[in-house]
């Protein structure tokens, strides 16, 4: 519990940092440029998910040390979620994230930033929940790759409409 709520924590703590960020770079920009910014980032990693460009976006690549747990039961779990919430001291398996933190960056409110952030913390809860609940060790892992190339093409296409959902709804953009 303290673990999944470490994860809330950590997605809700970048989306923040974002966010105020985002609002200082985004204040001298014309209203298309985000948009634009947010569709190359989509491009760049879309072609790196399906081997199209071979390139590596910036990731720490160690895992979040077992020392936390020195902190006991609860603190433990809590700070190992907390730095894996916020997808800056571990590894990133997809690059869906790069894509949501330069939508937040440039275009989102506070609230639309929390809740892309609660969405991180919940989705590696829920990831993280499914691989010890789903059966023996490896079992999960072992299924998630067998259904690999489907499965990243149903996240991919529910992220682009949830993207989608977004621009139209932003009063910035202007449609003919």
């Amino acid at each position: 519990m303290a673990f999944c709520l470490g994860l809330l924590g950590g997605g809700v703590v970048t989306a923040t940092v974002l966010v105020v960020v985002g609002s200082l770079l985004r204040a001298p920009l014309p209203a298309p440029v985000p948009w634009l910014l947010v569709g190359l980032m989509l491009i760049v990693v879309l072609g790196k998910e399906f081997g199209l460009l071979r390139i590596t976006l910036p990731e720490n690549r160690r895992l979040v040390p077992e020392t936390v747990f020195r902190l006991g039961r609860h603190l433990g779990p809590l700070q190992f979620g907390l730095e894996m919430g916020t997808g800056a001291r571990t590894y990133l398996p997809s690059g869906l994230p790069y894509v949501a933190a330069v939508a937040v960056l440039f275009t989102a409110s506070l609230p639309a930033a929390l809740c892309a952030g609660l969405g991180f913390g919940l989705g590696r809860a829920l990831m993280t929940t499914a691989n010890l609940r789903y059966g023996e060790s490896g079992a999960w892992d072992a299924a998630w790759t067998g259904h690999r190339r489907v499965l990243t093409l149903l996240l991919w296409c529910a992220f682009a409409l949830a993207l989608l959902v977004l621009l139209l709804s932003d009063p910035t953009v202007r449609t003919p």
